[in-house]
């Protein structure tokens, strides 16, 4: 059904007004009685109704234009694509075009006005002067000037009041769309509105496209319209900003001559990155950003320019500088901020209610203060990110400097687990997730290791940010990010070098925030105090369960005691959930996701994580443990905090936490019952373990202060907000509880301010690991032509064995029947990968008995027990510098015990004492690879500990130095027993002048090869394919994870929406034509 143009019944050309409607308000009736009084003698409406709109709205227009036009349009497709359905429904190229919105009133003789001036100024596109709904003498556009950026810049000032000081005709560049005369033909020949822009930036395609025929855009203010311009109320469309950017860079470079796109593309570059700053400072970041974001979705738009550039080329009929000097040549964002400056300068004396305050005084306090923190961390850390980390704790080398990210990838491919004394399964999953950040590091494991360490603090502030969100508004989120950089939790970790604490403590806030995302628990905008339950959609719960997967196996890729916390934090949340009326549906996906989590991550570690499971499964997670030193409830409240004043003002802390228990109920005590929950728990288990009360092993304690600090920092953040929400009314008992608890975290976070002047937070050198490193790379065992144990000159291979109090032995350590700690380290020094606990072992077995011999004096010769396990030097620290190390032990000192028992065996030579340290030397040590003399190599085929005690093992040297499993390690032989200090497998292979040696297992544990003949001896351990394919399904499954997380699928989805055109699909609600 079409609208005939030729049939008009008088002189005056036709006149269309297409209307777009979209569930108007109750002053819908005023902008249809203002389009019926017109005073214009031929004017047809076409009204295009969406579907979403009330049908008595179709009724309202038929009783106020009998003759019009109705049509109804499926959904919503947006008022530029909606709009140019009157191609279709109108015949003819002669009369005019009048495009409205549905919430413009016209005074009687605008569209008379409009269609004089269009004749008069032989003007292609007429506006009328814009003013304010309820202020009709306020003025709102006069036509909009526009830069070469397509920046849009009214040529009013907000809130200017009309004194006829724009009445004059004149030409623009652009007009609003919601009133535009537009001719016929000139709509015909632009083919309308652009038909991918739905809303937003459709008038400046449309008049950009005019001046490229060379026709002109004028406005009359002689024709005058009142405005509603209620779009951000009235609509759910999001992220509008980022739309109304996007179409206006896109515009830009689709419309600018192609000789000005390099120009064009610098300046849009430049004027958003000052953008951003600006807008940063001005409290305005996520606009600015949205600009930001606009010009590096370029790369995606590409295509839809291309294409678009050629479908206007037949267009462009006039020489580009005619169109550019219709420009300002200036920037319209600096003439915006001048005039929005002057406004604001001005409004003390208006008296026009839509001026609002001075703009985002909120957003620019809570930006400022964000930018401080960020000075703040920045400054705090200078000493590491300018000089590096002492190497205190566990902050050693992640992996030894000479090492590439290549080497790191083929030693996790090789099926080889490399701590202690190795073994011949799964490699821990952190040596593969080291060869990628390495790879995106350059090989600098220092450079790593800094970024991990200091940007944990980022990371940790902006989750407690995101996880705030579910209890306020941006005020409380920065207020909980400051409160959770301010508790000394994450500081400690960094400054005693406790990284899988410190990396817990980082991602803690995002594990809660995304289970509770995954569960649809969101802020009740009524009332801030209150939670709400939404569910999810499928594909986005999905891909919120799978950031949380993917964030419990990053962090249990560096300490598997990760696993244990959080299902410790699912448990916490499970109770909360049957202490308050959170719906059942909602806290069953908080506790389920957080569980799922947990097994999901164990699943991606596979196969490493097999050694979860089974006896001694605790050990594998948690390791030695923490030991009891009689720690008091207030150094537990504390987290360590050595000075005795800060920990009595860190205290202050759980003022807040006791707050909210104690008043928040209802609907109001879900939050309020975490926090507390979150909070004691790990304090309660903290003190009963200290106590001996709780007799299992359990993780350090900064990781369970990790979860006591989120639930102080939910408290703050509650009782931040009823503190913001209480200002405005009169005080109560309540808003003074607030006040109190407010001021008590402030002061609580006075002590890492003060930490944070030193630049390193006062970290203490690594004594211990200097010391250590004084160990000679390889250890050499000789005496002349026959290499006994007694003497050295011969290079070797070794291992050292670090025993005693468990807090100074950085690497995995385990604990002897004794209580004793150990662990091993093959020489060169710790790395990062040592932090993680062993394979069990033939040797890690053997190791165990040898342990116990030693510490409790059964033999004065546990040397020779741990000569076949080439375990040279003992290490037995006794002191660090550390908060962590602070506290002496319950036991007594157990470094002094175990130096003790270790002087009086006779096999060991104490080589170097001092008071953090004693190493000593087992003189009846050998090589890692080495080749044994003939008695050696008989008893090595026995396996009774009685033969390894009754006489020395001896050995012709070393075979080979520098031992690494995945390669061909290479070594002159003479025919003899090679012995190898590695868990027995058949898949080490030895090669003499290429024939195949047989291993055999040598004292009941290590690896033997009898070579009957010497020549050139080859060494390396063989890949399995069953491994390599299981290591291939892990990569898989770690892919599909990061792939549901990322959604890489958005990335084709904007692809495909940036040329998309929207399908506007109507329906008649009559029959009639609506023209005599």
């Amino acid at each position: 059904m079409t609208i005939p143009t030729a049939e008009r019944p008088t002189a005056a050309p036709p006149v269309v007004a297409v209307m777009v409607v979209h569930e108007p308000g109750d002053w819908f009736a005023e902008v249809l009685r203002g389009l019926a009084e017109q005073d214009y003698p031929d004017i047809r409406l076409v009204a295009l109704v969406t579907s979403t709109t009330p049908p008595g709205v179709a009724d309202q227009v038929r009783s106020t234009h009998p003759a019009a036009l109705v049509r109804t349009v499926e959904g919503n497709p947006g008022f530029g694509p909606v709009a140019n359905q009157a191609l279709s429904l109108v015949d003819g190229r002669d009369g005019f075009f009048l495009i409205l919105h549905d919430d413009v009133a016209l005074r009687p003789d605008a569209i008379s006005q409009l269609v004089d001036e269009a004749f008069r100024s032989n003007a292609a596109v007429v506006g009328p002067k814009l003013v304010e709904w309820d202020a009709p003498d306020v003025l709102q556009h006069v036509g909009l000037d526009c830069d070469r950026a397509g920046q849009l810049v009214d040529v009013v000032d907000p809130g200017e009041r009309d004194q006829e000081q724009h009445d004059a005709v004149r030409d623009v560049f652009a007009l609003p769309s919601a009133c535009l005369l537009v001719r016929n033909d000139v709509w015909r020949e632009v083919a309308g509105f652009a038909p991918n822009i739905p809303f937003l930036g459709e008038e400046l395609d449309f008049c950009w496209r005019v001046h490229l025929l060379g026709a002109r855009v004028v406005v009359n203010p002689a024709a005058v319209v009142r405005h509603r311009d209620g779009f951000h109320t009235r609509g759910t469309l999001l992220h509008a900003t980022t739309r109304r950017e996007r179409h206006r860079v896109r515009t830009a470079m689709i419309c600018a001559p192609l000789a000005q796109l390099p120009l064009v593309v610098v300046r849009l570059l430049i004027g958003s990155l000052v953008e951003f700053v600006v807008g940063v400072f001005a409290g305005r970041a996520q606009e600015a950003f949205a600009s930001l974001r606009a010009v590096v979705a370029l790369v995606v738009d590409a295509p839809l320019i291309v294409e678009r550039r050629r479908a206007i080329r037949p267009l462009r009929r006039v020489p580009a500088r005619e169109v550019t000097s219709l420009q300002l040549r200036s920037s319209a964002r600096i003439a915006a901020f001048a005039r929005h400056r002057r406004a604001l300068r001005e409004q003390h004396t208006s008296e026009v209610p839509t001026i609002g305050a001075p703009s985002a005084p909120v957003a620019r306090t809570t930006t400022f203060v964000g930018l401080v923190t960020i000075a703040f961390v920045v400054v705090a850390n200078r000493g590491f990110i300018w000089g590096g980390l002492s190497g205190v704790g566990q902050t050693m080398p992640l992996m030894p400097h000479d090492t590439s990210p290549i080497d790191v990838a083929r030693a996790y491919l090789s099926g080889w687990s490399p701590n202690w004394f190795g073994a011949t399964s799964a490699a821990p999953t952190l040596l593969g997730a080291l060869s990628v950040l390495g790879a995106m590091f350059l090989g600098n494991w220092a450079a790593l290791l800094t970024a991990i360490v200091v940007g944990a603090f980022f990371v940790g502030a902006v989750g407690a940010w995101r996880l705030c969100g579910a209890i306020g508004d941006a005020r409380v989120r920065m207020f909980g990010a400051l409160v959770y950089l301010a508790l000394p939790v994450g500081v400690l970790a960094a400054r005693d070098g406790r990284r899988d604490a410190l990396i817990l403590w980082a991602l803690l806030p995002w594990m809660l925030d995304f289970a509770r995302r995954v569960a649809g628990l969101l802020r009740d905008e009524r009332d801030v105090a209150r939670e709400t339950s939404v569910r999810a959609a499928g594909s986005r719960r999905a891909q919120l369960l799978a950031s949380l997967l993917l964030l419990i196996a990053i962090a249990s890729t560096f300490s598997p005691a990760t696993l244990m916390v959080v299902a410790f934090v699912a448990v916490l949340l499970g109770i909360a959930a049957l202490l308050t009326a959170t719906p059942w549906r909602a806290s069953a996906w908080l506790v389920a996701s957080l569980l799922a989590g947990v097994v999901g991550a164990a699943v991606l570690h596979l196969p490493w994580s097999v050694s979860f499971v089974g006896t001694g499964w605790w050990t594998q997670l948690i390791g030695a443990g923490h030991p009891l030193t009689n720690a008091s409830l207030l150094d537990v409240a504390s987290f360590g905090l050595g000075n005795v004043v800060w920990r009595w003002v860190v205290v202050a802390a759980y003022v807040p936490v006791v707050v909210v228990a104690v008043l928040s109920r209802g609907a109001r005590a879900a939050w309020p019952t975490r926090a507390a929950l979150l909070t004691a728990a790990p304090l309660l288990i903290r003190f009963a373990h200290e106590r001996g009360v709780i007799g299992i092993r359990m993780p350090e304690p900064l990781m369970l202060a990790a979860v006591s600090s989120l639930g102080i920092t939910l408290a703050a953040a509650i009782v931040f907000s009823d503190f913001l929400g209480g200002r405005q009314r009169a005080l109560t008992w309540r808003q003074l509880f607030s006040v109190v608890s407010t001021a008590c975290i402030v002061a609580a976070c006075a002590p890492v301010v003060v930490a944070g002047a030193s630049g390193s937070w006062s970290q203490p050198p690594d004594t211990l690991g200097r010391l250590a490193a004084q160990l000679p790379t390889d250890a050499a065992i000789s005496n002349g032509a026959a290499i006994t144990a007694d003497a050295t000159t011969t290079g070797g291979d070794y291992a050292t064995l670090y025993i005693g109090d468990p807090r100074l032995i950085h690497a995995g350590a385990t604990t002897s029947s004794s209580n004793v700690a150990y662990a091993i380290v093959r020489d060169g020094g710790l790395t990062g990968l040592d932090t993680l606990p062993p394979a069990e072992s033939s040797l890690t077995k053997a190791l165990h008995r040898a342990v116990d011999v030693l510490v409790t004096g059964e033999s004065l010769r546990a040397g020779r027990l741990l000569a076949p396990l080439a375990v040279r030097f003992v290490v037995v620290p006794l002191r660090e510098s550390t908060q962590y190390a602070s506290r002496p032990l319950a036991a007594g000192n157990i470094g002094d015990g175990v130096v003790a028992r270790i002087a009086d065996q006779l096999d060991f030579r104490r080589v170097y004492t001092a008071t953090d340290l004693v190493i000593f030397e087992n003189m009846a040590a050998l090589p890692t690879v080495a080749v044994l003399d003939e008695r050696s190599a008989v008893a090595s085929q026995q396996a009774t500990e009685a033969s390894l005690l009754a006489e020395p093992l001896t050995s012709r040297g070393a075979l080979l130095s520098g031992l690494v499993p995945h390669r061909a390690n290479v070594g002159a032989l003479s025919a003899g027993t090679v012995h190898l200090a590695v868990p027995f497998s058949d898949r080490w292979t030895l090669r003499v002048d290429g024939a195949r040696i047989a291993p055999r297992v040598a004292f009941g544990a290590t690896t033997a090869f009898d070579a009957p003949v010497a020549g050139r001896a080859e060494l390396r351990l063989r890949a399995g394919l069953s491994h390599r394919v299981l290591i291939a399904m892990q990569v898989l499954l770690w892919v599909f994870v990061l792939a549901i997380t990322f959604n890489p699928s958005r990335f084709r989805g904007r692809v495909r929406a940036a040329r998309e055109v929207v399908e506007v699909s109507l329906r008649s609600d009559d029959q009639r034509v609506g023209v005599a």
